[in-house]
């Protein structure tokens, strides 16, 4: 009785934080034993040399760039080549380079690990066992592996979701601080816009402060943008994207002898892409009209995180195609999946199902994207999971939009609907 006991008193956020020391420990005896490519094919990563490949990617041309070599020429510096904004290329100046590569992605993923144990803290263990699942999948562990710098993003947008209130003008101001930082890093967290889905004056606000933010930046990084964009790799290879299953027909065709037909090239993929999109403003709308109350997303830390997730994988999904790693932002979407679960829908057994269904969905994608061999496999199934996710987080985003916009026309409409003197205002 006292065991179940113990058990009942620890939390989520303990068991989460006691699985990454202990999954860290894991991969530190198993890399001493058998060594780096071994450990991590283990966990179902396909592992570059030397470890932290992409850590060591951007401080060589940050070395360089200090030297003042074009950062931005292919391979210039580095067998694979320079795909970010030039923000980090200034810890060049700080004497940082290739060597400093191991402690800083140290530094990142525990930056990242802290903020998603914060974020995920509050609730049951056997909640804290499911999130750890989620945190130790291979699609984020192929981020730790390469200690890429998305890691610190994570860290940002998990923090502007952890400190954002609406009502507190200071916290409002932090997060939109985290998420400019996360910006000038690595753009993706422009998409952090769809926190205006929660609809209020004070997340539209939010939004354009925001959304301007990545307009002054990427006015100022334009020329940067362009290069960035030739710079990075359009592949099925370990990837996700809306282009993604297109260019894996292709390299199905080669396979088995026949020539690509190039699907990604044509119009089909942002057809596809449009149609998706379509169907899950229908399906909003539907779920609107008929006043279904399921994944209605919280005013917290957790639905904050949710959106901040969701608007980040619609958003990259609609940019051809992104390595897989970057999946590691549906960990913000967590916290507000679980948070449905504990909260019954009695006599409503279908919205249960739903967001029972989503999250399923998400762990799903997070563990059968990554592959221990995935450099020239092509994966169907995780492809088309791929592209149900997009639609359901779309409709997420649509249906919650939808209620709250509707719902604060309907507070603003209120004051003159108040009776005077007998009669309504007009």
């Amino acid at each position: 009785m006292s065991s179940n006991s113990h058990l009942r008193r620890i939390g989520s956020g303990t068991v989460v934080a006691l699985g990454i020391i202990a999954t860290a420990v894991a991969l530190l005896a198993l890399g001493h034993v058998v060594g780096w490519d071994p450990t991590w094919r283990t966990f179902g990563v396909t592992p570059l040399q030397p470890p932290f490949f992409d850590m060591h990617v951007v401080n060589d041309y940050a070395a360089c760039a200090r030297k003042g070599i074009d950062a931005y020429a292919p391979r210039a510096c580095n067998v694979d080549n320079f795909n970010i904004p030039p923000t980090w290329l200034l810890v060049g100046f700080l004497g940082v380079d290739g060597s400093d590569s191991s402690w800083l992605s140290a530094v990142v993923i525990a930056a990242a690990m802290i903020v998603m144990v914060l974020l995920l803290q509050g609730r049951s263990w056997y909640h804290g066992v499911i999130a750890l699942g989620a945190v130790i999948s291979p699609s984020v562990m192929m981020g730790v592996e390469r200690g890429n710098l998305d890691l610190l993003v994570l860290a940002l947008v998990g923090s502007a979701a952890l400190i954002y209130e609406e009502k507190r003008i200071g916290r409002a101001c932090g997060a939109i601080g985290f998420l400019g930082l996360g910006i000038a890093l690595k753009l993706v967290p422009m998409f952090c816009v769809s926190l205006a889905a929660r609809f209020s004056r004070q997340t539209f606000i939010f939004a354009c402060a925001t959304a301007a933010l990545s307009l002054i930046y990427l006015d100022l990084a334009m020329e940067y943008v362009f290069l960035i964009r030739r710079n990075v790799p359009t592949t099925f290879i370990l990837s996700y994207g809306y282009k993604a299953i297109f260019l894996g027909v292709d390299h199905i065709r080669s396979e088995a002898g026949l020539s690509p037909i190039g699907l990604a090239d044509t119009w089909a993929p942002a057809s596809t892409a449009a149609v998706v999109l379509m169907c899950a403003a229908a399906v909003a709308v539907n779920c609107f009209r008929n006043r279904r109350e399921f994944c209605s997303v919280d005013i917290s830390a957790g639905g904050t995180a949710l959106l901040f997730g969701a608007g980040i994988y619609c958003g990259t999904y609609l940019l051809a195609t992104n390595f897989i790693y970057r999946l590691m932002f549906l960990l913000l979407c967590v916290p507000q999946l679980q948070d449905w679960q504990i909260r019954k829908h009695e006599g409503d057994k279908p919205a249960g199902i739903a967001e029972l269904g989503l999250f399923g969905i998400v762990l799903a994608v997070l563990w059968l994207n990554g592959n221990a061999n995935g450099q020239s496999i092509f994966l169907l199934l995780p492809q088309l999971l791929d592209w149900l996710l997009f639609f359901c987080m779309a409709a997420v985003l649509m249906l919650n939009f939808l209620r709250t916009s509707a719902g604060s026309a309907f507070a603003q409409r209120a004051p003159a609907m108040t009776p005077v003197n007998g009669a309504q205002r007009a």
